[in-house]
């Protein structure tokens, strides 16, 4: 990724200039946070401690009103930097718009709104964490638009590769000749309402032979007073011989209500991931309840708190219920 990544910035920062000649639109903004996280005794965080600083900033903007680019980098603890976004495009108008370079991935609606200011989660949700990796983007072509009450997304780039673990590995080179193709069509069913449905195929492995497919379906309501989102999403990953064929099959819901300033959500979270093949073999039969609330301090600061009950339908007893505490910023 890193020859990638420089050559992408050094093109688009060169890009910077144009607008700025041309007196065209150029938006700024970015994000910051960090999360205080307190486990129960046998938890991945027993003693509490100050994690998962996040910092982004973003610059978009359009050359000649039919052109415009965007760059968006994200710092996570003090040694990480990452690129999310490096595209430039083609924007005539909102019924087609065409983007090439580093773009987060349209599967549902969590991967691409999922940034601390944008969602009242503070965790990912459990099916989406065993599904693909966080943030994830791909490397390749990407047209979408509105017609109607219709929106659309296509793409194709070098895809995922394939992991011995739960889900699959982020990658900005392809492994093999093949290239994954997917995409997302979104239908506005009334006011605040939309939904959606999701698909992505490719080949993971690096012998071209075993593909990956993804499946999701999304629903909305939005208002003033009242956020209910859910996600519903499914993976089948071909294994070779004599091993079957894994499956992983979750979904989420989130529902939560603006009082004043104080905002209390709740969530359930169930995933289902079944393969012999990696990971020594994997069965995960994971639910999680979680409740919270985020406050929001100004127009661009916020706190959330969230505490998460973990469950494991063939454990008897596990003790990994956790705390976690989340300040944030946006601008």
């Amino acid at each position: 990724m890193n020859k990638t990544r420089v050559a992408i910035v050094i093109v688009l920062l060169a890009g910077l200039a144009l607008p700025a000649r041309a007196q065209n639109q150029v938006r700024y903004g970015g994000y910051l946070a960090f999360e205080y996280i307190k486990g129960q005794a046998e938890s991945d965080s027993p003693r509490g401690s100050l994690e998962n600083l996040l910092a982004g900033f973003l610059v978009a903007g359009t050359v000649s009103q039919k052109f415009g680019f965007a760059i968006e980098a994200q710092a996570r603890g003090v040694s990480s930097f990452d690129l999310l976004q490096a595209w430039a495009g083609f924007l005539p108008s909102k019924t087609v718009t065409v983007r090439a370079g580093l773009f987060l991935v349209p599967f549902g609606t969590w991967n691409r709104a999922s940034r601390p200011h944008e969602t009242i989660l503070i965790r990912t949700p459990l099916n989406l964490e065993f599904l693909y990796p966080a943030y994830w983007r791909d490397l390749g072509l990407l047209v979408e638009g509105e017609v109607g009450v219709l929106t659309y997304a296509t793409y194709i780039g070098n895809g995922l590769a394939e992991t011995d673990g739960p889900g699959a590995a982020q990658q900005f080179s392809d492994n093999n000749t093949d290239k994954a193709k997917g995409g997302r069509i979104g239908l506005v069913l009334g006011q605040g309402m939309q939904a959606g449905v999701s698909y992505y195929t490719g080949k993971y492995d690096e012998l071209n032979m075993r593909d990956l497919t993804l499946e999701g379906a999304d629903l909305s309501w939005v208002t003033q007073q009242w956020e209910v989102r859910g996600e519903y999403t499914k993976a089948l990953l071909e294994n070779p011989q004599p091993f079957e064929r894994g499956e992983s099959e979750g979904f989420f819901v989130l529902a939560s209500m603006s009082f004043r300033s104080l905002q209390p959500f709740g969530s359930f979270q169930k995933v289902k991931y079944l393969d012999s093949y990696h990971g020594g073999g994997i069965d995960l039969n994971r639910s999680r309840w979680c409740a919270g609330v985020r406050w929001v301090l100004g127009q661009t600061l916020f706190l959330k708190l969230e505490y998460d009950w973990n469950k494991e339908k063939e454990a008897l007893v596990l003790k990994n219920n956790q705390f976690q505490a989340q300040v944030g910023l946006s601008f």
